[in-house]
C-alpha cells in the first residue's frame, strides 16, 4: 500500500482508478462492505484501488471544535494495510477543500487523480455546504462516461450502522454493541505513565495510559480488557474514570495486566474494551476495595475464555 499526500495542485499520472470515499471512522462493518465492494471493481475491471481521506476530520473545521473520534488518522492507514488497497489518498481538509464545489471536487479526482469509479455510502455528503450527494454523483460520472457504485447501509439490532451510532454505545457503557458493529474491539493507543502506584500497594499494580490522541472514551466504570504491549496480546481489567475511593479530580485508564510483571513504563501500549463489568464504586475501606477487586479478577478469568 503506497500513501499520497496531496493539496489541490497534485497531478499524478496514476494507472485508472477506483476510489472509495468517507470520512470512515472506526472502520465499522458498513465501511468493511464499502471496501469489499472497491477491490470487486479492482478485480472486474483491473483499476488500481484507493482510499481517499481527510487528515482531520470535516466537522472539526465545519464546527470549530476537536471532536472526539473512535480512530486517529494513523488508526486508518494501520487498519487499510489490511486490506490490501493499492493507494491511500490523503489530504488536509481545509477552507480552501471546504469551499469547493461539487464538481471541481470531482473534476479534482477524475482528472488529477484519474479517478474512473467511486464506491461511496448512500448517505455521502461533500463540497460547499453539503451541496454534493449520491445523486450528483451518479449524474456527474454518467455524464463523464465514468462510473460509480452506491453502498446501502447496514443494519444491526434495528439500529443503522454508523460511526455515530458507534461513539453513542461507546459512551453509554454499551462496548459489545460498539464491537458487534465495528467488526472488531474498540481500542485506545497511548503511552503507560506513572500514577499514584496504587495498585501496587493493594497488590494489583497498574499500567496507566495517557492517551496519544483525543478518542472517544468509554462510560466511567470497570471493563475486561486486552492490553497490547510490543505486538503480544494480554487480558487485562481496567479502571476508567475519576477514583471515588480516593476522590480522584482527574480521570485516569488504569490497566491490571493478569500474569505480566515487565516495566512497561514510557512504553506506548494499545487497550482493547471487550465487555463492561461494573460501575466505578466510592468503597469505605481499603480492604471493601481489594475483595471487589479479588472479585472482578475472577469474574475476568472466567471470561477470558469467550474472547480467545
Amino acid at each position: 500500500m503506497e500513501h499520497f499526500k496531496l493539496n489541490l495542485e497534485s497531478n499524478f499520472k496514476f494507472d485508472d482508478i477506483v476510489v472509495a470515499l468517507g470520512n470512515f471512522d472506526g472502520f465499522h462493518i458498513g465501511h468493511q462492505k464499502l471496501i469489499s465492494e472497491l477491490n470487486n471493481v479492482k478485480l472486474n475491471k483491473g483499476y488500481k484501488s484507493a482510499v481517499f481521506l481527510f487528515v482531520n476530520h470535516t466537522k472539526d473545521l465545519i464546527f470549530n471544535q476537536n471532536f472526539s473520534r473512535i480512530m486517529s488518522f494513523e488508526d486508518k492507514l494501520k487498519k487499510l494495510e489490511s486490506f490490501k488497497i493499492d493507494y491511500v489518498f490523503s489530504i488536509d481538509f481545509s477552507e480552501k477543500i471546504k469551499s469547493l464545489t461539487p464538481i471541481e471536487f470531482l473534476d479534482f479526482l477524475t482528472i488529477n487523480l484519474n479517478v474512473k469509479h467511486i464506491v461511496v455510502g448512500k448517505d455521502y455528503r461533500f463540497s460547499k455546504n453539503r451541496e454534493g450527494n449520491i445523486d450528483f454523483i451518479e449524474s456527474y460520472m454518467k455524464e463523464k462516461q465514468l462510473s460509480c457504485t452506491i453502498i446501502e447501509k447496514l443494519s444491526y439490532d434495528n439500529n443503522e450502522i454508523s460511526s455515530t451510532k458507534i461513539i453513542e454505545y461507546i459512551k453509554t457503557g454499551k462496548i459489545e454493541l460498539a464491537n458487534t458493529m465495528l467488526g472488531d474491539y474498540f481500542s485506545i493507543k497511548g503511552k503507560v505513565i506513572q500514577g499514584f502506584q496504587r495498585g501496587r500497594n493493594l497488590g494489583y499494580p497498574t499500567a496507566n495510559l495517557d492517551m496519544s490522541f483525543n478518542y472517544v472514551m468509554v462510560k466511567e466504570g470497570v471493563y475486561l480488557t486486552k492490553t497490547i504491549v510490543d505486538g503480544k496480546e494480554y487480558f487485562s481489567f481496567s479502571s476508567v474514570g475519576h477514583n471515588p475511593t480516593f476522590d480522584n479530580k482527574k480521570s485516569t485508564i488504569e490497566s491490571h495486566i493478569f500474569d505480566f510483571h515487565e516495566d512497561i513504563y514510557g512504553k506506548d501500549i494499545e487497550l482493547c474494551f471487550l465487555k463492561r463489568l461494573r460501575d466505578n464504586i466510592k468503597f469505605n475501606s481499603i480492604e471493601e476495595l481489594i475483595e471487589q477487586l479479588k472479585k472482578d479478577e475472577i469474574k475476568c478469568r472466567e471470561l477470558i475464555n469467550e474472547y480467545k
